[in-house]
Order: structure tokens, then sequence, then C-alpha cells
């Protein structure tokens, strides 16, 4: 079986929103912080991260891995979390088909 080589990059790029939200989870939760309506910034320096350097993956990619602010290493935590997680969603699809046990 083999799947539709655009619904599995979707799968997978919807994998890797969703890990990008993850990290807002485990960044957050444990300082207390608002999850939904308080926007992405640096750990280190606490500026604001523009919504383009923001694209899972592709932001730390363009950023080279450090904060545009302060240059400050972004820890490759991040990345790792976005990635596997899209990376799960796509081998979940690729071995359950497209139905909705992949989200």
């Amino acid at each position: 079986m083999t799947p539709d080589i655009l619904f599995f990059t979707y799968v997978v790029i919807v994998g890797c929103l969703i890990g990008s939200f993850l990290n807002v989870v485990i960044h957050r939760v444990p300082l207390d912080e608002d999850i939904v309506l308080k926007g992405s910034y640096c750990p280190k320096c606490k500026k604001k991260i523009n919504w383009y350097h923001n694209i899972p993956i592709l932001g730390y990619l363009f950023l080279l891995g450090k904060c545009k602010n302060c240059k400050e290493i972004i820890n490759p935590r991040y990345v790792l979390v976005e990635l596997l997680t899209g990376l799960m969603a796509g081998s979940l699809y690729y071995k359950l088909g497209a139905n909705l046990d992949v989200f």
C-alpha cells in the first residue's frame, strides 16, 4: 500500500505543528504560564519571536539554532520534538492509512 505523497506530507506538517504546540506546553505548564494567549518568546531574553521565525523546523534552521535577538543557542529539544512528532504522525498514516486514528 503506497500512501498518497501529498496527504502524507500534509500529515507530517500537521504533526510538526502539533509538536510545536507540545513544546509550548512542555515549557509553560511547569512555569504556570498561559499556553494559548501568550505569544512565543525566547526563554533566555524574553523577546517576542516573529511568526515567520516560529515555523516548525524551518524557523530553527533559518536562524541556525540561535535567537534572532540575543544570539543565544536555542535548545535543540524544540526542533527534535517537532520533528519526532511529525515523523510519528507520518508513520501512523503510513501504517494505518487515512482514518481518524492517525490523529
